[in-house]
């Protein structure tokens, strides 16, 4: 599982009239074979010097998995008059015995974030297809206070026959994730 590759055990045999004098191989039973295909060729001598070759195949496949490492749940602060926050990270790792071909996180480093929780899903595949995935959640809170908005001061004078006024006004106020 740590390895490109694999050890290979095979036999291989010849035989002769006259009996084989000598045989060689390309490659040994008990080698290590990286991922992919090797060919193999046999070659068997007899006393005569008659020689007979062979050759086979040794296709080893990757099937172990990358590892994809993901940092821990974090919460960040929104951005100043945002309602969320353009969020980066960092802590993404990936390894794999045959290296890693390509990785991607959803939504990507830099992408804005509403309020609230996402999660964010890293992936890591390998040449061969093999994939992992781990994910960890960014959290957006707002602690931008709202702007309250007043008139100004208002003088009036006292109704006709009352000892006070009816006075109308208006206020509002402004947030940046709404009131």
């Amino acid at each position: 599982p740590v390895l490109c590759g694999a050890v290979v055990n095979f036999t291989v045999n010849s035989s002769d009239n006259c009996g084989v004098v000598s045989d060689s191989l390309t490659a040994n039973s008990g080698d290590f074979f990286p991922v992919g295909t090797t060919t193999v060729t046999y070659s068997a001598t007899d006393s005569s010097g008659n020689t007979s070759t062979c050759s086979f195949d040794i296709t080893v496949n990757d099937t172990t998995s990358p590892v994809a490492v993901c940092p821990a749940p974090f919460t960040v602060s929104n951005d100043s008059g945002q309602c969320g926050a353009t969020v980066n990270y960092t802590g993404l790792s990936a390894s794999d015995n045959c290296g890693v071909d390509t990785t991607f996180a959803s939504p990507a480093s830099g992408s804005f974030f509403g309020l609230g929780t996402t999660t964010v899903v890293f992936t890591a595949l390998d040449s061969s297809g093999n994939m992992d995935t781990c994910q960890f959640s960014v959290t957006v809170i707002d602690d931008e206070d709202p702007v309250a908005i007043c008139p100004a001061n208002i003088t009036v004078s006292n109704d006709s026959g009352a000892c006070g006024a009816v006075v109308t006004f208006t206020l509002s106020g402004t947030d940046n994730c709404g009131i």
